[in-house]
């Protein structure tokens, strides 16, 4: 068997491992790899060429070509990528027929450090399970593949070894490519230079010397070079006639076609199949390699990018925290976490919000309830207040609403307020508080700057998801630090929570004084710092379901008022205000585990990111 069939996720067209790599044997597919070396070095053999990769250098294999690794003596880290080309055709529909050519014996090649930096973000994504990873690795590789159409999509000879194609010429890029895709389309017919250069509209000199003078050989050479290629397929997969196989590659005879096989591999075809046969990929001789563990290959990632922003020379104010986490099974929890809310409506919230209240007292987990009510209110709707919600099953209280402190600041509609909550629930031993469940007044004016969690108009605030998340909090806090905490909650099946905040103090202050819409806006926007935690937990073995939800400013009603430069008035009608999304971004995987488990998570700006651990039944 030499054809390897990599199989695809549905909604994931981009194969990609990680793995120290020390013996992949000879094979092909119909999609295009890129081998990218991470560490170390390892051997590369690819059609006719022999080469020693070394780390940071980035190979593409096209489809049907034979290829294999092998570790060198040195240790290696290697990513391959493969991407589905029936998938990418709809958007680049020659892509079967690109030659993509990545390497380079100059690696000062400014176009290399570019491409490396695009997979390694990839890579990134990919690895980190970063939220909406697939749609973003998707996109990303659009990026890639058109970066390689731009500057990798020929190929020339450098002492008989293919090597990525320079030109900056568009004519002459036009030419070779219309020139190198004819020959490999027709390789087995009869081809000459008087046919090829008719289809150029070019005379046989100048496309001699065209070819000649960019690609290195002359077309007789590069003919015979397609034929020989094209020909290592049958030759290695199937066991018919080396004159049968010569002559379906489009030589005359078969010694020609040895003469040729001999100048581009070395030796004579039916030597190549007998030195190959023991080494093609098949189940007697599998590939071996060892996936990386996802917190051993963020970090190499890790450091591969921030060697190319050095070498970039960036200079930026974006502050970088990155530290890793290990909590182990015995871990001694800290103190008990109990947040219990108790959720503070009003009677004008009974009579706007009718059946929905209900709906959102069920979705903020309440218990408590504590209805506030000023002198204006009837006792006699006070009382079918009070009998509805404990008919209900809550436990309900009276609080009179000029005892209740008056608190304003526009931090309270933003992401400001989800993090001041998710801090002080993790960090105060205060059980009990309130939570305010509704903006008081007309939903005309959507921000009013105050701590509650749907603004009047019944649109959830970032403050809404944190208070919905506390039911969960209770329960062992395992590990707490300036920006993170681990928590065993109290509900089954076992079920760990982690919980990561990237803030300042500027942040923090949104909420503890006035601060302005403008004001606001300004600090969470400049707030740029990125956060990176590695987790590692050692957990029973068994099957895990994973849980990640993203708090972000971006999809919050705070951002797209800003968006709409924060109108007096709601811009939109009551139809088209059900299309506004603030929900946070939320992704789900299932992960098998026999001791430890790696989790990263890494926030860029203001934002809140919270990983529910659940042992499957």
């Amino acid at each position: 068997m030499l054809f390897e069939k990599t199989t695809y996720e549905d909604d994931f067209p981009i194969h990609i491992r990680i793995a120290h790599i020390t013996d992949y044997p000879f094979h092909y597919h119909q999609d295009h790899e890129l081998v990218y070396v991470l560490q170390g070095e390892i051997y590369l053999k690819n059609g006719s060429g022999s080469y020693l990769l070394k780390e940071g250098d980035v190979f593409t294999n096209s489809g049907h070509e034979v290829h294999g690794l092998h570790a060198s003596d040195r240790n290696n880290v290697a990513a391959i990528i493969q991407i589905d080309n029936h998938f990418f055709s709809q958007y680049f529909p020659a892509l079967n027929k690109a030659c993509f050519r990545t390497y380079v014996n100059n690696d000062k090649y400014r176009q290399l450090d570019t491409l490396r930096k695009m997979l390694l973000n990839i890579l990134m994504n990919y690895t980190k399970r970063s939220f909406n990873y697939k749609s973003t690795c998707t996109e990303q590789m659009i990026d890639v593949i058109k970066y390689l159409y731009l500057y990798f999509n020929l190929f020339a000879f450098e002492d008989q070894i293919v090597v990525n194609f320079k030109n900056d010429n568009p004519i002459i890029i036009e030419r070779i490519s219309s020139i190198i895709n004819y020959i490999y389309e027709n390789h087995s017919d009869k081809l000459t230079l008087e046919t090829l250069a008719e289809r150029e509209h070019l005379s046989t000199f100048y496309l001699s010397h065209l070819i000649r003078d960019h690609m290195g050989i002359s077309f007789q050479e590069l003919l015979c070079f397609a034929r020989a290629e094209m020909s290592e397929i049958p030759l290695l997969e199937t066991d018919h006639k080396i004159s049968s196989i010569a002559r379906d590659a489009g030589f005359s005879t078969t010694s020609y076609y040895n003469k040729y096989f001999v100048k581009w591999f070395g030796h004579t075809p039916q030597e190549h199949r007998k030195m190959h046969a023991c080494r093609i990929l098949g189940p007697d001789v599998p590939a071996h390699f060892c996936l990386l563990s996802e917190n051993d290959a963020v970090i190499l990632l890790r450091a591969r990018l921030s060697s190319l922003k050095e070498q970039e020379g960036i200079d930026t104010e974006v502050h970088q925290i990155m530290y890793q986490v290990k909590l182990s099974a015995d871990a001694v929890p800290i103190r008990k976490n109990h947040p219990a809310p108790e959720i503070l409506i009003t009677h004008e919230d009974y009579f706007l919000l009718g059946e929905r209240l209900f709906s959102l007292l069920y979705d903020l987990n309440a218990t408590k309830i504590a209805l506030a009510v000023s002198t204006d209110d009837s006792e006699t709707t006070t009382t079918l207040i009070l009998n509805r919600l404990r008919f209900s099953g809550y436990e309900v209280s009276v609080i009179y609403e000029n005892n209740l402190k008056a608190a304003s600041s526009y931090g309270y509609d933003s992401i400001a307020y989800a993090v001041s909550i998710l801090r002080s629930c993790c960090l105060t031993d205060q059980d009990k508080f309130y939570c305010r469940l509704r903006d008081q007044g007309s939903g005309s004016v959507v921000l009013k700057g105050l701590p509650s969690c749907i603004t009047s108009g019944s649109i959830p605030k970032p403050a809404f998801y944190a208070y919905r998340l506390l039911k969960i909090l209770c329960g062992d806090l395992l590990f707490w630090d300036q920006h993170c905490y681990i928590i065993r909650s109290d509900t089954q099946p076992e079920t760990w929570i982690l919980i990561l905040i990237n803030y300042n103090q500027d942040i923090l202050n949104l909420c503890s004084r006035n601060a302005s819409i403008h004001e606001t806006k300004d600090v969470i926007s400049t707030f740029r710092d990125e956060l990176q935690v590695d987790f590692r937990l050692a957990l029973p073995p068994g099957k895990y379901t994973v849980i990640q939800t993203a708090f972000s400013n971006a999809n919050s009603i705070f951002s797209h008022m800003a968006q709409l430069g924060f109108p007096d008035h709601f811009p939109l009608s009551n139809l088209l205000s059900q299309y506004f999304s603030t929900e946070p971004q939320t992704q789900m995987r299932t992960e098998d585990v026999s001791g430890t488990m790696d989790i990263s998570s890494s926030i860029s700006g203001v934002g809140v990111h919270v990983t529910i651990i659940q042992k499957q039944m």
